[in-house]
């Protein structure tokens, strides 16, 4: 067998080496048509959820169940959260952040697409946009794969703005303090409870022990479409 492997080592490490560059190729490949699927699937959606919103009564809401937050300096939630309620992938709103050019869809926290290795995701003790001094709660990977949506963020700094079209109308959210806290599956949300915000969460970019949280307050809401 020694002898078999010596006589024949170029050709197994040739054969080897091919295998692994086919086997790069079809991961690459896979990723790429995975995002191309992803970006298709956003621009119809996109158009949907425009006609969808073109003309939502002011006084449309959700019945969603909320998580309440205390009224204190900090407040620890999950983002280690399942549901299993399947429904149809269908955007209620968008996260649109001009500086890293993100425009991206979200779902009902009760879609089974609500996941990270789906979408950006909504925490379960997330508000929406529309509760008065409420708390909308996201989060992303920051990799290199087709869902990293927050890959990004780390190029954001205080004053830079977040806005999210939701029901008919535009939040315009603006960051207000950065801190990164430890990757232990629980974050610390330190914000203004008098305030609408926007909380994103994030692996630290260039860090596997850490998350960056970005919080954001609210500074405009006007009709979608007007200036």
């Amino acid at each position: 067998m020694r002898k078999f492997i010596i006589k024949y080592r170029d050709i197994i490490l040739l054969t080897i080496g091919t295998m692994l560059v086919v086997l790069s190729l079809c991961l690459l490949f896979y990723d790429r048509f995975e995002l191309l699927k992803s970006n298709v699937f956003a621009e119809v959606e996109k158009e949907k959820y425009l006609e969808r919103n073109s003309d939502v009564p002011e006084d449309e809401s959700d019945e969603v169940e909320n998580v309440e937050t205390d009224n204190v300096d900090e407040n620890t939630v999950n983002t280690s959260g399942d549901w299993k309620t399947k429904i149809a992938k269908e955007f209620i709103g968008y996260l649109e952040i001009k500086k890293i050019n993100l425009s991206q869809g979200l779902v009902s926290k009760k879609s089974y697409y609500n996941k990270l290795h789906y979408n950006i995701q909504i925490l379960n003790e997330s508000d929406y946009p529309d509760k008065e001094n409420g708390n909308v709660m996201l989060a992303s990977h920051s990799g290199s794969s087709y869902v990293s949506f927050f890959k990004n963020l780390y190029k954001l700094d205080k004053g830079d703005e977040a806005k999210i079209r939701y029901k008919g109308y535009v939040y315009t959210y603006k960051i207000v303090n950065i801190y990164n806290v430890p990757k232990v599956g629980k974050v610390k949300i330190s914000r203004n409870f008098s305030k609408s915000c926007l909380t994103l969460i994030t692996c630290t970019h260039n860090s596997k022990t850490e998350q960056t949280v970005y919080i954001l307050e609210l500074t405009s809401k006007v009709k979608d479409g007007d200036k």
